[in-house]
């Protein structure tokens, strides 16, 4: 690894962690192996705790490494990329990454809806909804965390479903005909509560990523109101833009 700049204005904590990032994008540290512990990059640096401290916290913040109470630190593997423009389910993007999906069944259940789900799949009064929440493993590690809320009108049958071993798109889709058709959501920072922080394997109030939104049929029938709490050290959201003819400003229209 290379050496620090002491003449230089950039902080010494930030060219350590340029150093260790450096090593995880050429390879010198792959994935899972153990990266230099704070002693260790004291020793060879010669930097304070908190310099060592402040490196290795930003490249954990930037989900690079990861922290194993009693074992060390680590390089983690890399993010799933995610993209927003189609419409897919938890199943179909770990398998298209190669990674092995499966999930846990926390709840489900037959409950009323609450105002806001209500108005998201236009239920009428007293019709319920079936709420489903699952933690989401890729290789048997979680990933995200996922609520559901699906019409009981629309495919009562749902409760009596293996969900821990089939995919909710697939069964909609094939076993029960409803052609889905786009999905409208919201994307947003969330920090973990304790409860999510224990399902998910990360620690109270890290980062994470909240989607937020209803997902709808071929007819523009909403079949779905959903919340996927995604680990921000696992996942990042790709975006793929184009950009249309330039607006034409005429000079008296400045201001």
């Amino acid at each position: 690894m290379a050496q620090l700049d002491r003449q230089s204005f950039e902080p010494l904590y930030h060219q350590v962690a340029e150093i260790i990032r450096g090593a995880i994008e050429s390879g010198e540290l792959p994935v899972g192996t153990r990266v230099p512990s704070e002693r260790e990059l004291i020793q060879k640096y010669e930097i304070s705790r908190n310099t060592a401290r402040r490196a290795l916290d930003t490249l954990a913040r930037e989900g690079l490494i990861y922290f194993v109470q009693g074992r060390g630190t680590f390089v983690a593997p890399n993010k799933m990329q995610h993209g927003l423009a189609r419409l897919s389910g938890f199943t179909e993007d770990m398998i298209r990454a190669g990674l092995k999906p499966s999930s846990r069944l926390l709840k489900m259940q037959l409950i009323p809806p609450s105002p806001k789900v209500a108005r998201c799949l236009h239920l009428l009064p007293g019709q319920q909804v079936i709420y489903i929440e699952r933690l989401r493993l890729a290789d048997d590690q979680p990933m995200a965390l996922n609520t559901s809320y699906i019409p009981y009108h629309l495919c009562p049958q749902l409760l009596q479903e293996d969900l821990e071993n089939d995919s909710l798109f697939r069964l909609l889709e094939e076993k029960y005909g409803l052609r889905l058709w786009r999905s409208e959501q919201v994307i947003r920072p969330a920090i973990a509560t304790e409860y999510e922080a224990e399902l998910l394997g990360v620690a109270l109030y890290t980062p994470l990523l909240l989607a937020e939104g209803t997902t709808y049929l071929k007819e523009d029938i909403p079949i779905e109101y959903m919340t996927i709490l995604y680990r921000g050290d696992r996942y990042e959201f790709v975006i793929h833009m184009t950009r249309d003819a330039p607006i034409q400003v005429t000079r008296g229209a400045e201001k």
